[in-house]
């Protein structure tokens, strides 16, 4: 699902203000190989993934801000986005400049954190490629990037969200 979902608010006044932390650098370990995941890696990855969402949940952060970029083989647009959440739920999308864009929506939409999460879930259990990088404050997967079918020339994604502000 990752990468498929991929293929107003007007009022008055200044837009409000978008604070956000600096970007906590995240790495990618190195590949070991070009052929799809191993079962073992799948088993490994989906271990990591749970520790790492017991790990974000102890956090106790369900208001963020957080930008959220993304990348496919489609012309989507890949421009970043702060998507704001409130409860665990996508309440609103502005630029980066601080301009509302309207109701959440696809592509920035699908990207809350519990939705970053379920994302390596499915790709972990169901592409060739999947490779995932946790922001070392947070423990959110703030890199996800990988390949539905190894061989195939248009079936690649990538997610990125960075500067994740807590809402005070």
């Amino acid at each position: 699902m990752l990468g498929l979902l991929a293929c107003g608010g007007g009022g008055s006044g200044a837009p409000p203000r978008v604070t956000l932390e600096p970007e906590v650098r995240t790495v990618l370990p190195p590949r070991r190989s070009s052929g799809a995941l191993t079962q073992a890696q799948r088993d490994s990855l989906l271990r990591e993934v749970t520790a790492r969402r017991d790990a974000w949940r102890a956090h106790r952060l369900t208001d963020y801000q957080v930008q959220i970029t993304s990348g496919c083989f489609c012309p989507w647009p890949q421009t970043p986005a702060i998507l704001e959440v409130r409860g665990g739920v996508a309440v609103g999308l502005r630029d980066t400049s601080g301009k509302s864009l309207g109701a959440p929506r696809e592509p920035w939409a699908l990207y809350t954190v519990e939705g970053l999460f379920e994302s390596v879930e499915r790709a972990a259990r169901n592409n060739d490629v999947v490779e995932v990088a946790y922001d070392s404050k947070y423990d959110y997967p703030a890199m996800i990037r990988g390949d539905l079918k190894v061989g195939l020339p248009d079936d690649w994604f990538w997610v990125r969200a960075s500067r994740f502000t807590p809402s005070r």
